[in-house]
């Protein structure tokens, strides 16, 4: 874990160092679309059945506060504390235990429920220079999320997980954003944002340990004071 951790912790402390000589705060708000990767958990304490989740699309919305640095005619350090939610449906269920002799494989598309995270990162970006307006913006985030998955149920199977853990998180940002207005910088980014280590219960008692990750295109705007 450690040795995990430690490009992280570089990567942080190298692209706050700027923010530490910041002579501007801001507030930002950054929202657009979201989608969870395929999520894996079992069911079926005796059988072991794997349940593959996927998804149909989301959305998610966060407010940031920041620190950062300006004057540089090159790069810019900013360091940010995010809170956000992001919220995606169950489009379809693939029910998998072919791990017994008389195993079988079925995607059921009549599924509903919902998968949620409430998340705090700390981010450490850095704005580099392209025009006299225009940044390519990168950056790193650390914290913590709760991850529910709430009601997931399908066609002839009923309610199959209905759960949330708390659990650490990263996520990963590039984008490009504009100088608009002296004190109003718009932005878009990508963020590829992930959770480990979420263990959940089924309804009949299975226990899961899952990683959950998704793909991120926002929109946003940052106003400084």
């Amino acid at each position: 874990m450690p040795q995990a951790l430690g490009l992280p912790t570089l990567l942080i402390l190298a692209l706050a160092a700027p923010a530490a000589m910041a002579d501007s705060y801001y507030l930002g708000v950054t929202g657009g679309y979201s989608q969870f990767r395929d999520a894996q958990f079992e069911i079926g304490a005796d059988s072991g059945t794997r349940v593959t989740g996927n998804y149909g699309g989301g959305d998610t919305l966060s407010l940031t506060l920041g620190h950062a640095s300006e004057g540089s005619s090159t790069y810019n350090g900013r360091a940010e504390f995010e809170f956000g939610f992001q919220r995606d449906t169950v489009d379809s269920m693939r029910f998998d235990d072919t791990a017994g002799d008389e195993g079988t494989r079925s995607r059921i598309h009549d599924v509903s429920g919902t998968t949620d995270v409430a998340y705090g990162f700390y981010n450490a970006m850095g704005d580099f220079n392209l025009t006299t307006n225009t940044n390519l913006t990168a950056g790193f985030g650390f914290g913590l999320g709760q991850v529910t998955f709430e009601q997931h149920s399908a066609r002839s199977k009923g309610l199959v997980m209905d759960d949330d853990d708390i659990t650490y998180g990263y996520q990963l940002t590039a984008g490009l954003s504009y100088r608009l207005l002296s004190a109003l910088d718009l932005e878009l980014i990508y963020r590829y944002r992930a959770f480990n280590d979420v263990s959940l219960v089924a309804e009949d008692g299975a226990k899961s340990k899952l990683s959950l990750s998704s793909h991120n295109a926002l929109a946003g705007f940052r106003v400084r004071f």
